[in-house]
């Protein structure tokens, strides 16, 4: 064969190669719904976001898990949300804990102590179909939802204490998106309030990537092979646990470390 055809064959064949992949990535079943971050520390986690230009949700209107023992503090955006979750009723969410034994909640909770990921994600499955799950699952139900609706977590979470942990969320709680701000009329009138939350002073509108990092990570396992299956996420291995949000895909090339008080790295 020709050489300079030979190169040419090439790069036509990782060309393809790299299409195929960003392809497989783009056709994952699954979606970002919210995620999270376990804190002992939600009033100082909460502030510092505050002291970047973030908007939170009043703590009078934040949502209590009752039946779990945790709430949380909450920023929203127009394609997802963060939660600073905690625990706020160490009686309801031992007792939680004890009739739940496969989910993980008392061992993130305790992440400062047995080195867990202290990051969870949310995820939405498309037209809701739970055999489209790719990693097996647990079945989770509380008083407030929805009856014979279930939360699906990873059955990985419990033991895999690296991994974030990861749950599917059902169509009823699923977050609100919003391609613009503009969009945000379509919020009926008597909720407007809600539409101030999305406006930081920042100018942070859309999470463009979300990236985790954990030491000792097996990356191979069929949960972390389903996250990084979805496009804007990658979870991978490194030195720290930290989680990096980008908004907006950088634009304004700011960069905020909130370490150590908050593992998390801003980039708006």
């Amino acid at each position: 064969m020709n050489f300079r055809y030979y190169i040419a064959f090439l790069v036509f064949v990782f060309s393809a190669c790299d299409k195929e992949k960003q392809n497989q990535k783009k056709s994952s079943n699954l979606q970002v719904d919210h995620f999270n971050i376990w804190t002992e520390s939600p009033k100082l986690a909460k502030e510092k976001l505050i002291n970047l230009g973030f908007i939170a949700l009043p703590d009078s209107l934040s949502k209590v898990h009752h039946g779990q023992g945790t709430t949380g503090r909450y920023f929203y955006f127009l394609n997802n949300y963060l939660e600073l979750i905690y625990v706020n009723d160490q009686k309801e969410f031992e007792e939680n804990n004890a009739k739940n034994k496969n989910l993980d909640f008392s061992e993130r909770a305790n992440f400062k102590n047995n080195g867990a990921s202290p990051f969870g994600i949310a995820l939405k499955v498309k037209d809701y179909n739970t055999n489209k799950i790719p990693f097996k699952k647990i079945a989770y139900h509380q008083d407030w939802m929805t009856k014979n609706a279930n939360i699906y977590a990873a059955k990985s979470s419990k033991n895999n204490l690296k991994e974030p942990s990861v749950f599917v969320v059902y169509p009823e709680i699923e977050s609100d998106q919003f391609e613009s701000l503009a969009d945000l009329q379509k919020i009926p009138e008597e909720y407007s309030f809600y539409r101030t939350l999305f406006k930081h002073p920042n100018g942070a509108k859309k999470v463009s990537q979300i990236t985790i990092t954990s030491p000792q990570l097996d990356t191979s396992t069929p949960t972390i092979k389903a996250l990084n299956g979805i496009e804007n996420v990658l979870i991978k291995k490194g030195s720290e646990h930290v989680m990096e949000l980008y908004f907006d895909k950088n634009f304004q090339k700011k960069i905020f470390d909130l370490r150590p008080e908050l593992p998390l790295i801003i980039y708006l």
